[in-house]
């Protein structure tokens, strides 16, 4: 195993690569969909590569004032400023790991780039429409926009994240106090 830190994030976008690149190749039709596990205290949660652009060790995070407290603030990527959310926050999960021993995912979704402070990443998991339920596990509206569904994945159930539910949910930007 390498002591590389970004190694794993390097190796999962070579397999992102690859996997975008079979599809484009005449005659390999799939139903499967690319998702990411990552990971949330003991819990397994997903996303569509589509939206992946990077894996990263958390950078140093500048704290912005009078915003929500899962809005981390922003990190530089690249000479871009890029808004940094923490979703165990988000989603009220207890904290136990310093942001400092956890990854950012940069997604994008239309010209929007923004960082998901996650607990780790897994590998790239593909999923076909019978893996997947019908529902959310949830029930409220504002959690069925944030979440796509459910999927059976090793013995377990894996959450799959709606990006686009999720950076325009209006939790995502309301005040708590």
């Amino acid at each position: 195993m390498s002591s590389d830190p970004t190694a794993p994030g390097e190796r999962i976008l070579e397999q992102v690569r690859r996997a975008r690149e079979e599809r484009l190749t005449p005659g390999t039709e799939s139903v499967h969909l690319q998702y990411l596990t990552v990971r949330l205290r003991d819990e397994l949660y997903a996303l569509r590569v589509e939206y992946l652009v990077e894996i990263l060790p958390a950078p140093r995070i500048t704290r912005v004032p009078s915003v929500p407290k899962h809005i981390l603030g922003v990190m530089n990527f690249r000479g871009d400023v890029l808004s940094v959310i923490d979703l165990k926050r988000f989603f009220s999960l207890h904290q136990s790991e310093p942001a400092s021993a956890r990854n950012v995912v940069v997604v994008k979704h239309g010209e929007l780039r923004t960082g998901l402070l996650v607990d780790g990443v897994g590998d790239l998991v593909p999923l076909s429409p019978e893996d997947l339920t019908g529902e959310p596990l949830v029930a409220g509206r504002a959690q069925r926009a944030i979440f796509e569904g459910v999927a059976r994945f090793k013995g377990g159930l894996v959450s799959l994240i709606n990006l686009e539910g999720l950076l325009q949910s209006e939790d995502m930007y309301a005040l708590v106090r």
